[in-house]
């Protein structure tokens, strides 16, 4: 396959003079498929040299605006710029992925052109390093390392062995041409290019001073990253990257709503203070990811810049709305218990009380409802579980049997027989008590279904057979229905409107 841009320079690593004893066409091993330059084959197979001639026909038309009419091409190699750190804490494993370029050797300078993530498409960041201004290169441990004069020290990986034989070769041609003139005119490095017309950039330029070409800006991208997920990415040219942003910081929403439902009353500031916390952390690695891939020079014409000026404003306006509803939506779907059970009826003889100060038992336990007295001494405490959106009954009453014989508690039967109008299920046990009598405890729950709660009715008495305390709970039950939710030390019995059957 042949190129449409084929490059009309060639590539002449030996333009310098020799690099070994003898020319590389002469050297041992080569004389095969020379699609590069004569010798390529002593250090590249023939499929390595077809793919280095698409990756330099690829960056061909944005070296080429640097290029001098007698400037020679020494060498191209492909090789993984070494970021910054903070690039890496961005980018991750991605990191030498996102920063592939193809490094221009030529008599004169250095020219870099960054790839794209497959190493096969040319970006639009050009960078130049004249050997006037570079005090030093070398290559040590598969890296090309350059100090320049002015400015900081920059660092390639050269990935394939063929490519760091021959460079290590070539530095000793290049060395001599480093600072010639000296530091005085050195120029701070790297110089950035535009891709349009190839004039130096000033450092973070939106826009060439020369052709007017304007670039796309880091500074939108950061808004655009704040004000919804992914907007920032997108606007960098990076649309996978941008959809992986929107699920991950949708998977946090939804982790946060769900924790905000979930909270008890007591601990809402700190679901929203985890919230926060994930929010403002996911938000900066966002940020900081659009600001990099942002700054590599990509024309942006001025309507679509406009474009995404819109987008971040709906896009804020959009965020402000989905976290603002949350915590109204959270106080509106947190569980509260919406009934309670009242015993009633012409023959009905319990009394209730609903006055914590009057409880016998359980007065500090805030599940606590209500406690019935029936006339021979039996006491019976009923309690209350609201049920959040997420909470199921079967769990439940797992959980329940769970605890209960944690507990040490023998459960001498378990079914679903409770009194109409009611659905629900029932324990029936026996326990000890400290001084080691047998205790005959009932325990029956009762399905609020319309409202997603669980009402608990429990009653204990001494001795083993728990055959008469469920008697008594059966009769209270019947003689039960429900009411508004009535917190305990509320108003009197008297003053509640029932629901009915």
């Amino acid at each position: 396959m042949v190129p449409s841009n084929q490059p009309d320079r060639r590539i002449e690593p030996e333009f310098l003079g020799p690099l070994g004893d003898r020319p590389l066409a002469a050297a041992p091993g080569s004389g095969g498929a020379e699609a590069l330059f004569p010798g390529a084959s002593t250090f590249l197979s023939a499929r390595h040299q077809r793919r280095r001639l698409l990756q330099w026909s690829a960056a061909w038309p944005l070296a080429a605006r640097l290029l001098q009419e007698d400037e020679h091409v020494i060498y191209v190699a492909p090789a993984m710029q070494i970021p910054p750190p903070l690039h890496f804490v961005a980018l991750g494993a991605m990191a030498l992925p996102y920063h592939q370029v193809v490094l221009i050797f030529t008599d004169r300078k250095v020219i870099e052109v960054l790839f794209g993530v497959r190493g096969m498409t040319a970006g639009t960041r050009v960078r130049s390093f004249p050997w006037t201004s570079v005090r030093d290169l070398r290559l040590r441990l598969g890296k090309l390392v350059m100090s320049p004069a002015r400015g900081k020290k920059q660092s390639w990986k050269i990935p394939l062995r063929g490519d760091r034989s021959l460079l290590k070769m070539l530095l000793a041609r290049l060395k001599p041409r480093l600072l010639e003139q000296g530091e005085g005119p050195a120029r701070p490095l790297p110089l950035l290019h535009c891709p349009e017309c190839g004039g130096v950039l000033a450092d973070a330029a939106v826009a060439c001073d020369s052709c007017r070409a304007s670039f796309r800006s880091p500074r939108l991208a950061a808004i655009l990253s704040m004000a919804f997920p992914g907007a920032g990415l997108l606007y960098a040219g990076h649309p996978f990257l941008a959809a992986g942003d929107f699920l991950g910081e949708l998977f946090l929403y939804m982790i946060f709503l769900m924790l905000m439902l979930q909270a008890e009353p007591g601990t809402v500031m700190i679901a929203a203070g985890l919230g926060a916390f994930l929010f403002i952390l996911t938000k900066l690695e966002s940020v900081h990811l659009s600001r990099i891939l942002a700054a590599r020079t990509r024309p942006e014409p001025p309507a679509r810049r406009s474009r995404y000026g819109r987008l971040a404003l709906a896009g804020g306006l959009a965020s402000l709305i989905l976290i603002g509803v949350t915590f109204p939506l959270a106080g509106a779907a947190r569980p509260v218990v919406d009934r309670d059970l009242e015993a009633g009826g012409p023959d009905n003889v319990w009394e209730g009380s609903r006055e914590q100060t009057e409880w016998s038992s359980f007065k500090d336990d805030p599940t606590t409802r209500s406690q019935w007295t029936h006339p021979n001494g039996t006491l019976i405490t009923l309690f209350a579980y609201p049920q959040g959106m997420l909470d199921d009954v079967a769990e439940f009453r797992s959980s329940a049997r769970q605890e209960f014989l944690a507990q040490g508690m023998a459960i001498l039967l378990e079914d679903d027989d409770v009194p109409s109008p009611f659905s629900g299920f029932r324990f029936l046990m026996n326990s000890w008590t400290e001084d080691g009598e047998p205790l005959s405890q009932v325990h029956y729950f009762i399905l609020d279904d319309s409202n997603r709660d669980i009402h608990h009715v429990l009653a204990a008495v001494m001795g083993e057979d728990p055959t008469f305390p469920d008697e008594l709970t059966r009769d209270l039950l019947s003689h039960a229905h429900w009411i508004d939710a009535v917190s305990p030390g509320g108003p009197a019995r008297d003053s509640l409107t029932p629901h009915g059957e």
